[in-house]
């Protein structure tokens, strides 16, 4: 295999749909971890947190927050502060929440909005909550790790691990895939939303940067991302450590007792926030002097503000159809006929970026030599070319302009034919091609018509498409789906390099079809 082949199989294996780290792989390195620890830092039975407790304890949390990756010096421990359910959210932060006798365990993240960064309490994954909720309800006190703990926490983290005799022939990943395990799968996890992933990853560690600014969510349903999708990372490991030798060895002491659970144990039943279906609340414990009471926190909005609303969208494109309607005539002049074909041309533009999804700063129209049966084309996006699907409704409208051409030709004989699909025309019949500036004016003029007080652009159309794709139920779309349909790529990516399945390409055909109807565009007809 060439280096150029390696790097861009090593690109598209980062994107989403990638492959995820063998299980037992992973699992047989924690087991790891886990003797090793026991034999590294003394165990002791006592009615107070001991130093083992607080070893197992930061390693689990930094584990689960991708942190243990980054941990080379002393410095780079933080210190874990254990809040009440009335204190505010901050980083680094743990606190136990109880409802409805049930007790869950919450830990901060941090969501970038549009007012700056906010600390928000996410649920621990359940696989971890059973462990961190005996510590907690045992003790919120002394689980901060002294120097000398931290010493030796560093060393145990990055002195040479030795595989236990019990697990010799097995083989196991390296630490740091251990390590970078939730990381790891969340990057190629397809069920999870962009906007979840920035907020486990961060910016630079998503592999589509630009994907994040056209979707938005709130903060529920983030937490319900999130939450849903660290307990599946957990299930792969607990599966395959059901084998009678291998499942006691995943047994951790539990502190201030004498007794030994798996660390992945999972509760049953959840807490009824967690079981409401794409959403879970936050919520803040109000203390008043005869009651305690949690009250639900309002969400927080994060990702895109430029949506567009459904109701203002359809509106709009039921005027532009009726201005046209109003436009057609059994027979033209000259200028009738300019009036009509240029009006054609911008609405034909605006349904090229709604129904497609395509940058209209990139492509307005299309090349008639790119263009192929009015049912797939190519297009310049961003100095690369990428394919791009035409619905049927998109079809039809190109069609209808088609016949418009006609036309052009018989009452303008100068004409000269462009190698455009759809085009604007001047008083000579001369063709002129779209600009970005003159499609923004467009739709600007025909939205204030519908509503006076709204200023637009065409760019907030591909940002109601990424929503759309997003939030799509029949069918379903993964993160790797939306990123193909919104253009976004990187190397080993590009046309060309990428690789199209019959299976998905009908998947997405079938939602490229959908969005007319979604959008109640009235059934086009013939004008003339």
């Amino acid at each position: 295999m060439s280096k150029l082949s390696a790097i861009k199989r090593k690109a598209r294996h980062r994107n989403s749909g990638g492959v995820y780290p063998e299980a037992m792989s992973v699992a047989l390195t924690l087991l790891t971890a886990l003797s090793r620890l026991k034999s590294h830092v003394k165990q002791s039975i006592s009615k107070k947190i001991n130093s083992y407790d607080r070893h197992l304890f930061y390693f689990v949390y930094l584990w689960l927050k991708g942190e243990l990756v980054d941990c080379r010096t002393t410095a780079d421990i933080p210190t874990i502060a254990i809040l009440t359910g009335s204190e505010p959210c901050q980083a680094n932060a743990l606190r136990r929440v109880r409802m409805n006798n049930i007790s869950w365990v919450e830990y901060a993240l941090a969501h970038d909005t549009h007012e700056g960064l906010k600390w928000q309490w996410q649920p621990l994954p359940n696989g971890l909550n059973a462990y961190f909720s005996h510590a907690l309800t045992q003790s919120t006190e002394h689980w901060e790790l002294s120097i000398q703990e931290k010493v030796a926490f560093i060393d145990w983290l990055t002195t040479k691990w030795r595989t236990p005799t019990s697990l010799l022939g097995r083989y196991r990943i390296r630490r740091d895939g251990l390590f970078g395990y939730f990381n790891t799968l969340a990057n190629l996890d397809n069920s999870l939303s962009t906007l979840s992933k920035r907020v486990l990853l961060g910016e630079e560690g998503l592999h589509h940067h630009s994907a994040s600014a056209y979707q938005s969510q709130d903060s529920d349903q983030l937490r319900y991302e999130i939450f849903h999708a660290q307990t599946r990372y957990l299930d792969r490991l607990r599966q395959v450590l059901m084998d009678p030798k291998l499942a006691p060895m995943l047994n951790v002491p539990l502190p201030i007792t004498a007794n030994e659970r798996s660390l992945l144990h999972k509760n049953d039943p959840l807490p009824e926030h967690l079981q409401v279906a794409g959403r879970i609340p936050a919520f803040h414990l109000d203390l008043t002097k005869a009651t305690k009471t949690y009250v639900k926190l309002s969400a927080l909005e994060i990702g895109s503000q430029r949506m567009l609303d459904v109701g203002h969208l359809r509106q709009f494109f039921r005027h532009l159809h009726q201005h046209g309607l109003q436009l057609s005539h059994e027979q033209f002049s000259a200028t009738t006929l300019r009036e009509l074909v240029n009006f054609r041309a911008n609405e034909l533009a605006l349904l090229f970026i709604v129904l497609t999804g395509v940058r209209p700063t990139h492509a307005i129209t299309l090349e008639q030599t790119y263009c192929f049966n009015f049912q797939h084309a190519i297009v310049r996006d961003k100095g690369r070319w990428r394919s791009v699907t035409l619905p049927h409704y998109l079809q039809q409208a190109i069609e209808r302009f088609e016949q418009l051409k006609h036309q052009v030709i018989q009452l303008f004989p100068k004409h000269t034919p462009p190698s455009l699909q759809w085009f604007q025309i001047n008083s000579q019949g001369e063709p002129q091609p779209l600009n970005a500036k003159s499609l923004r004016q467009f739709m600007m003029q025909h939205w204030s018509e519908c509503f006076p007080n709204d200023h637009v652009v065409p760019y907030q159309l591909r940002h109601f498409f990424a929503q759309h794709a997003r939030a799509a139920l029949d069918p379903v779309l993964s993160t790797q789906d939306v990123d193909q349909l919104m253009g976004h790529s990187s190397f080993g990516e590009h046309l060309g390099s990428d690789m199209h399945f019959p299976a998905s390409q009908k998947k997405l055909t079938k939602h490229l079809n959908g969005i007319s109807d979604f959008l109640q565009l009235i059934p086009l007809t013939t004008d003339y």
